[in-house]
This record gives structure tokens, sequence and C-alpha cells, in this order.
């Protein structure tokens, strides 16, 4: 008699499976929560698994797949959509059957399955394997610098929580998916991406994690990417989770990648401390390209060659002067940046030997004077490329009765003029600041140097810190709404900016909080807004003044501060009627910047300035 497990959450699914199927097969029954069995010890009594799946499987339907095509029998999924059905693709040994189903489909699929038991043994003896993705190959120099190649083996060998992280680009994302390549016993990989963060979220890592389990004897690695990014109440929130599931499913194999220094940030109090001596027993530190000049030859070469095989062409020869450009440029987006720039260049200058102008850093830059023709391997004919000039729009940002943009459009993006000008500010902000180090250790005037850093490192900094929020708000895309706790993220704003407040000697003052409000965004966006308007209202309110934050209703916030006598701008008629008020103030950055995310997000941004020496700021959402 055939045997069949079902395995899913619901008791009334799989008491339900067991009376329809219990008279013609042996039926088995079990939940993801059952630690005393495992699916890798009782694969040989099987002949058939039924697979229940929440409907969130769409982000794992290829490595479960992957996993499950490997099986020694057939697989019927019990998915809750036909969304979820969508991303199986049904194939000999896997099938899908939407809930709610009835007997006669049930029985049909289940014979349907059994019956290619046979048929699928055969197949897969004589079907070769795909090859996976290789990744080990960003693991050798030149891709990582050697010291940092070296120490790959020896980390990923350990098996111990391994932190990898570094600058923007720096290709953390790959090394960590290589590092779990060279596992002895490879394990199917679970992503968590730390600016996602929610219950509701680690609720879905949460049941991926049991079915790999029971799919795998080993536990699953679990990559846990951009943690830096994440939220202080995220991050606790994280902790409990890895601490749950440890309990559960046993000792999992941690990866996680990070942008800058997070032990910096553990000792700012900026990064929950035990979540970071839980994920950080080893750190791989990846090195900026701009401190691996001797390198930057090398490189270029090996990326030249892969994308000469890529694109078809002969492989580059960069010229003297062509290294010379790239090794005295700073590549603020590391090797991320670096590959583009190779890719580029290849794809619309060809191979062979390359110039210091043929270099294309930039799709602003105007690529279509120096292009030389594209020379193929296959063919010696030029191939000509023609490029339409990008055609820009943006939609001015003044709002509709609704909240929403008006609609008007103008000629450029607001988000491409920002980032161009922040990228192009870069380049002598890094200048001005290595300026300003140097002259302040090496002038012999101890006054003088202390003067100099008075005055000048307030400025660079602001100024660095408006580059990285431009940066930012850039690089949005569009929001991903959803309910989110007002109240719990602007207090966590809050605290966050607490060094900035004793700065300028003010505080909060909090009145009917709205604990409970839930108001519908893109949550990464609204910290964004909200960590914003509070740092511009700190900037313009009174030196050792009270700012009030009151969530008056809900989906509402309302900031009330004492301003400073002498306001250099007037914001009030650009945000009520911009158009007629054409020379007045404009509004401040970081407040035009929130203001166009909120109108994003559905909402509004209003200001009150009836009383001469009070502010009053409006913030309005959607309602969860």
């Amino acid at each position: 008699m055939k045997r069949i497990l079902v395995i899913d959450e619901s008791q009334a699914i799989r008491e339900t499976l067991a009376l329809i199927l219990g008279r013609e097969f042996i039926v088995s029954m079990r939940s993801f929560a059952d630690r005393q069995f495992r699916l890798a010890d009782a694969k040989e009594e099987i002949d058939l698994l039924i697979l229940g799946e929440a409907p969130q499987f769409g982000a794992g339907a290829a490595s479960l797949l992957q996993l499950t095509a490997q099986l020694p029998f057939s697989v019927l999924f019990l998915v809750d959509s036909k969304a979820t059905a969508r991303a199986i693709e049904e194939r000999e040994g896997i099938g899908c059957l939407t809930k709610p189903f009835n007997p006669y489909e049930l029985h049909a699929k289940v014979d349907q399955l059994l019956a290619r038991q046979a048929v699928l043994s055969r197949v897969a003896a004589l079907t070769p394997t795909e090859k996976p993705k290789d990744f080990s190959r960003y693991l050798e120099f030149p891709y990582l610098s050697r010291s940092v190649a070296s120490l790959v083996p020896r980390f990923a060998a350990a098996g111990l929580p391994t932190l990898i992280c570094g600058e923007i680009g720096c290709g953390q994302d790959r090394v960590a998916r290589g590092v779990q390549t060279l596992q002895q016993n490879r394990r199917p990989i679970v992503s968590i991406e730390a600016t996602e963060l929610s219950a509701d979220y680690l609720a879905q890592k949460a049941q991926q994690l049991a079915q790999y389990r029971f799919l795998n004897s080993a536990a699953p690695s679990l990559l846990i990417e951009n943690i830096d990014k994440s939220q202080p109440a995220s991050q606790s929130l994280l902790l409990s989770f890895l601490e749950e599931q440890e309990d559960k499913i046993g000792q999992l194999r941690y990866l996680t990648t990070a942008t800058g220094d997070l032990l910096e940030r553990v000792y700012r109090g900026e990064f929950n401390e035990a979540l970071y001596h839980r994920l950080a027993t080893l750190t791989l530190k990846l090195p900026p390209l701009r401190e691996r000049v001797e390198d930057i030859a090398i490189l270029a070469s090996w990326l030249g060659r892969d994308y000469a095989t890529v694109l078809k062409t002969s492989e580059p020869i960069f010229s003297p002067d062509a290294l010379s450009r790239l090794k005295n440029y700073l590549w603020f987006g590391n090797l991320d940046e670096m590959d583009s720039v190779i890719a580029r260049t290849l794809a619309l200058h060809g191979g062979g030997n390359i110039s210091a102008g043929d270099l294309i850093f930039d799709f602003g830059d105007d690529v279509g004077i120096a292009a030389k023709p594209f020379e193929s391997r296959r063919s010696a004919a030029p191939i000509n490329f023609t490029m339409d000039q990008p055609k820009l729009q943006v939609y001015n940002s003044s709002s509709t009765a609704d909240g929403s943009a008006n609609g008007h459009r103008s000629s450029v993006d607001l988000s491409v003029v920002i980032h161009e000008l922040a990228h192009e500010l870069k380049n002598p902000m890094v200048t001005i600041k290595t300026f300003a180090q140097l002259l302040g250790d090496r002038y012999q005037d101890e006054n003088f140097r202390a003067r100099f850093q008075e005055m000048v490192g307030g400025d660079i900094e602001r100024m660095d810190d408006l580059l990285e929020v431009m940066l930012e708000f850039a690089d949005f895309a569009q929001p991903k709404r959803r309910s989110v706790a007002l109240a719990e993220i602007i207090r966590s704003v809050a605290k966050e900016i607490q060094n900035e407040m004793s700065k300028r000697q003010t505080r909060f003052e909090w009145k009917d909080n709205g604990a409970g409000s839930l108001v519908h965004a893109d949550e990464s966006q609204l910290t964004y807004i909200l960590k914003n308007v509070l740092l511009a209202v700190l900037s313009e309110a009174k030196l050792g003044s009270e700012i009030g934050i009151d969530i008056a209703r809900e989906g509402s916030i309302i900031i009330a501060y004492m301003r400073e006598a002498a306001r250099v701008t007037s914001i009030t008629h650009y945000l009520s009627n911009m158009e007629a008020h054409p020379n007045e103030g404009i509004l401040p950055l970081r407040l035009l910047l929130a203001k166009e995310l909120i109108e994003r997000n559905g909402g509004r941004f209003s200001m009150d300035q009836a009383d001469p020496l009070q502010d009053t700021l409006r913030l309005e959402f959607s309602i969860g």
C-alpha cells in the first residue's frame, strides 16, 4: 500500500486529508512544529508528500522547488491562492492544489502523481541537474584583496556566525553567497532583508525555515542582508526571532551583511549589542576600492575578460592613461561601480584598446560622440548603437486636496537631479574633508588649528550629512505601503536623534500619543520622513525650547515649536501656494524631501504660521 505523508500547520487540513485518503493509502501526519521528525530520515518510506504552504510562498518558491525536486518521491503543494499556485511550475513529480478543494480533485491529483512515480525515477536518473550559479569566484583575488581572500576559506570552514561588512558596493552579498557554497554540507539559504523586518514578515520566514528543515537534514543558513539599515525596534524583534528559531529547529548558520562599521554603532548605542554579538562571532571586513590602488589594473582586466565573454568582444587592453584614470578615481560605489564602468565601456566601445577617453563613468556622459564601432568576435562588421536621450519627467510637488501630487510635469526627474547633484558634490567634498584634516594636523599654530576645526568642521559634517540625505531619498523606489504603527516609529526616531536634541538643549513634549494609531505607508520611507522632519525642526527651533509632538487624531502628527527670531526663509507660502510667490524662500531641503515622500505615500504636509513666534507642522497619513 502506498504511503502518504501530510505536513501542514492546520490540524483540520491534516485530519481531513487522512479521512479522504485513509481507505486507499497509509497516511501519516506531521506539523512543521514537530521537532522530533526529519523528512530526511524518512525518505525511503514515503511515496507522496502533501505539503501545506502559506500565501506568502512567492519569494521562496525557487529555493523550495529546487529542494523538492531532489526528493525521491512526488510532492503535492496545497496553497491558499491562485496567485501562489502560479508560482509553482507543475512538472513530473510536482503538483499543486488550491484550497479549498474537493475530494475528487484531491484524488485525481494524488493518483496522477503516484502514477508518475516510476517514470519520475527513471527520468531523474537520466536528467542532469541544473548547475547552480558559481559565487565562489567572488571569494578570490582580485575580486577580494589578497588578505581577505586568504581568510574566507577558514571562515567558511568554521561555520560560525559571520558578519561581512564594508562600504557600499564592496560585494557583501556576493561574498556571503560564495561563503555558503564553500560549506561542506550545502544548506539551503533563507534570506532576510533587514529593511523589511516586521512581525508578519518574520512569521513568513519562520514557516520557510521550518519547511526547509523538513526537506533537509541540516538546518538552513540564514542570510541577513543590510542589517545596518534596520531600526532599533526591528533589531529587538529579530533577536527574539533568532532565539525562537534556534529553540525550534536547532543551530542556524548566520551570514550577515552590513554597510559601514556596525561595532561603532553598538558603541554609540544605535545598534542592539546582543544582536551584534550573536551575528558577528567572525567579522570579514571588505576594504574600499580606493585602498586597493595596486589591485586596480588586475581587477579591471579580470572584469574586462568576463564582459568580453558575455558581450562577445575581444578582450580589452587598457592603456596607461586609462589605468591611471581608474586608479585616481575614488570609487564611491567600490566594486559595484567599477563593475558597471567596465561593463558600460565594453558595451558601447567594444573590446581592444581602451584609452582614458573611452571609459564611461556615468550614463550622463556624452557617450555618443566618443563611441567607436562595436567589434564582435563573430563578425568583423561594425554594429552601430543608437541611444535615444532619456526623457525624464517630474511631478510638481504642490499638493491637491486629496494629498496627491498635482500631476504638472516639468523637464527632469527630481530623484535623478538629486542623485546626480549629490554625486557631483561628493568629489569636492572628499577633497575638502581631506584638506581640512591634513591642515588641522600639520599646521603648527594650535590656536589656529582649534579655530579652523571649529569653523570648518561643523559645516563639512553638515554638508556631508545632507548629501547622504539626498542620496537616500533618490534611491527610494515606489512605496510598499502596509500598516505601520505611527507612534512606535516616531518615538524610535526621537530616541535616535537624542544627541542632536542635547546639542540644541531642546526636549520633546509628548501629548495624546495615540499609541494605537496605524497608518498605511512604506515603513522605511516613513522613518526617513519623520527623522528629517524632526531634524529640520531642531535646526529651526529656539535654543533651549520645547518641541510639542501631538498625535492628535488617528493618522495625523502635529509638531509645534518656537522658532529662532532670525529666520532665513519663509516656507509657508511655498507650501500653500508656490506659484503665487515664486520669489519667496524655498522649503528647507529636509522638509522638501520629506514632503515629497509624504505625498508619494498618499499623505499631506502643511504648515501654520498664524502665531508670529511659533510654527506648527501637520503630517497626515492614510489610515491603515
